[in-house]
């Protein structure tokens, strides 16, 4: 019983790690305008 416990609970945390994780890179896509300063030409 009690290793049931600990599997259901380390699924549960892990759901929770990945679903947090792709929360905070949904905008991984972004790419700020680069300032004219910065940029080579």
């Amino acid at each position: 019983m009690l290793r049931k416990l600990l599997q259901l609970s380390i699924a549960v945390l892990t759901f929770i790690a990945f679903s947090n994780v792709a929360a905070a890179t949904s905008t991984i896509g972004y790419q700020p305008e680069l300032p004219e300063q910065l940029r080579e030409e």
